[in-house]
């Protein structure tokens, strides 16, 4: 299967899961926030609902709430949801990237994860790297990450790229 495939069939499959949680369908990305620190979603929650896409926040010791038209909380997340995602915000407690980088999930994630030696951050001039990196475990840092990721989204031709890329890792 080609990229393009993939990406046209990852709006449609996301769509579903947009309609299941009540967000809004005009907002195409959609991301998946695996962050433990609740400290840090706290803080980020707010700052996600003003950006143009869909959020779900696993957040496993608060009961799930729409906070905004494109940002809801669960505290279930299955296997099967995870195919749907544009891109997942982690930090030093994701584990297995293969099971996101296998769905062609982009990573946003710490740079001193223990993962950075097999990832590398995404150069749109040179079409290299797979992943976009924050440089301080903070929600400055990481909604700062998210807004570049979703401004390279804007791109089609570097977001094909960006996918390509993750699916070889």
């Amino acid at each position: 299967m080609n990229v393009s495939t993939i990406i046209t069939e990852k709006r449609g499959m996301a769509s579903s899961l947009k309609k299941e949680y009540g967000l809004l369908q005009k907002h195409k990305p959609l991301g998946l926030i695996r962050i433990t620190d609740s400290e840090i979603l706290k803080d980020l929650l707010p700052w996600l609902s003003v950006l143009w896409a869909g959020f779900i926040v696993y957040w496993k010791d608060l009961n799930p709430e729409n906070f905004s038209k494109n940002v809801t909380v669960t505290n279930k997340l299955t296997q099967n949801m995870l195919i749907w995602f544009d891109f997942v915000v982690g930090d030093e407690n994701i584990e297995k990237i293969d099971d996101y980088s296998s769905r062609a999930i982009a990573p946003i994630l710490e740079s001193s994860t223990h993962l950075s030696s097999i990832l590398s951050e995404f150069n749109p001039i040179k079409n290299e790297g797979n992943t976009f990196f924050y440089d301080q475990n903070n929600s400055w840092s990481i909604f700062y990450s998210i807004v570049r990721y979703l401004e390279n989204y804007k791109f089609p031709f570097d977001n094909k790229n960006l996918v390509k890329n993750i699916l070889e890792i």
